[in-house]
């Protein structure tokens, strides 16, 4: 199932959050737990026995490190059945919904619970608790224990959180299937057209198309995410800050997917010594970090390319004359928008053959056999450039500001529902994609 399906929108969702509102406290784990299995169910109905298998396979590892003497040995093993699970998974093509995220999610838990004995309906409901079950943010155990504790007598969905929620949910929503998926065309189309139908102006649209489509599809799930962990009362961690803000590659990885760049730095890059070791371990476990990463989102060379090009330039911003340029204001800004938006056309093309066809098209460089038509970028932007424009707004701190500024005023309640209606009817016509990230 996906948070842009009219199921979800107006079956699962209110049923799921009217059960947690009026059935006794006692079943608010349980619902939890059913939330996740039922929503992976109308998704991938066969994969079900196999998620509830994982979770008690797991659980079941969880209990027997937490009691032996030496953890590592066995936490190194339960470590690498995941990780190599999840490998193979990509290897071979067989990439159930959100296995990376399912992936990570459990491997943390292992390591952060080796100390613990934890109950079976806690770590169940960590697991599948469905806002993150598929794209994330990655949660830790520690911001859902206290929430485990409080909802034995307590009720954790309230009317004040439900309406922030469904504000939150309408913005994230509104950002993916209106703007994003719209411009998705857009890309698309440029793509199929490749590098031998296209201009230099036509290849740099292109790519400025992607970086916008790819931030609000994953910063509006991740809206969504949170906003349905407001409506839950269970807290879902925020994913983006601002990261096209940013004046360095460092800096912006760090505000963007926020977890998932935690989770690397807090389970592989300390636990490799860091920083803490010199410069040639440093920039090792640099690339250990990076080299995973793109495994992470794919198993493709596009991958590795993009996540060598961050790699190498956050090298060289901390061990070059590069990183003086990320401290002058304005200059740090537009060296930082202009790599990242070469690293996305990496990210985007999988074929080696076109990606280089196509980075010789943004710098015109000839591409062998091009006739690309020459009235094309006047066409793309006559047709689009409305939704360019407010994607290129929403990347701004603006939105965030305003949204802080006026979320409290009656006219947001009418604004928020012409957003929310706008995005159903885009979604009834069968105009709304799947989010990016549900590929990983």
């Amino acid at each position: 199932m996906s948070f842009v399906q009219i199921n979800f929108l107006f079956i699962f969702l209110p049923v799921y959050i009217l059960a947690l509102r009026v059935l006794p406290i006692k079943f608010q784990k349980i619902l939890l737990i059913l939330g996740g299995l039922l929503f992976y169910a109308f998704g991938q109905k066969s994969l079900v026995v196999l998620l509830g298998v994982s979770v008690a396979l797991n659980f079941g590892l969880h209990r027997w490190i937490s009691y032996v003497k030496n953890k590592i040995p066995l936490l190194i093993v339960t470590v690498g059945i995941n990780a190599g699970l999840l490998v193979l998974c990509k290897i071979l093509g067989f990439l159930p919904l959100g296995v990376s995220f399912y992936t990570f999610q459990i491997i943390s838990m292992q390591i952060d619970l080796r100390n613990e004995k934890t109950r079976i309906d806690d770590f169940a409901a960590m697991a599948l608790y469905f806002p993150k079950l598929v794209m994330g943010p990655l949660v830790r155990y520690s911001e859902f224990k206290d929430k485990f504790e409080e909802m034995k007598t307590k009720r954790l969905v309230t009317l004040a959180g439900v309406e922030e929620g469904l504000k939150l949910f309408t913005a994230g929503m509104f950002m993916k299937v209106v703007i994003a998926d719209n411009l998705a065309t857009l890309w698309n189309s440029i793509n199929v057209a490749g590098s031998h139908g296209i201009t230099t102006s036509v290849a740099w649209l292109g790519a400025v198309t992607y970086t916008i489509e790819l931030y609000l599809d994953f910063w509006g799930y991740s809206l969504m995410a949170v906003a349905l962990g407001k409506m839950t009362g269970m807290p879902v961690p925020e994913n983006f800050n601002e990261p096209y803000s940013s004046m360095s590659v460092g800096e912006f990885w760090r505000r963007w997917h926020i977890t998932l760049g935690a989770w690397f730095r807090d389970y592989v890059f300390i636990p490799l010594g860091g920083s803490k070791k010199g410069t040639f371990r440093n920039i090792l476990n640099l690339l250990i970090v990076w080299i995973l990463t793109g495994i992470w989102h794919g198993w493709g060379i596009n991958f590795l390319v993009w996540s060598g090009i961050l790699f190498t330039f956050i090298v060289l911003e901390k061990f070059t004359p590069l990183g003086k340029i990320t401290k002058i204001k304005g200059l740090g800004n537009v060296y930082l928008i202009l790599v990242i938006v070469l690293s996305w056309v990496a990210f985007a093309i999988k074929s080696p053959q076109e990606l280089l066809d196509y980075a010789k098209c943004l710098f015109g460089i000839p591409v062998e056999n091009a006739s690309p038509a020459r009235t094309q970028f006047i066409r793309y932007i006559r047709t689009y450039w409305y939704l360019i424009a407010g994607g290129l707004f929403m990347m701004t701190p603006l939105p965030r500001k305003l949204w802080t500024k006026f979320s409290g005023k009656w006219w947001m309640n009418i604004l928020a529902f012409a957003m929310f209606a706008l995005s159903v009817y885009f979604i009834h016509k069968g105009m709304g994609n799947n989010f990016m990230y549900y590929a990983f």
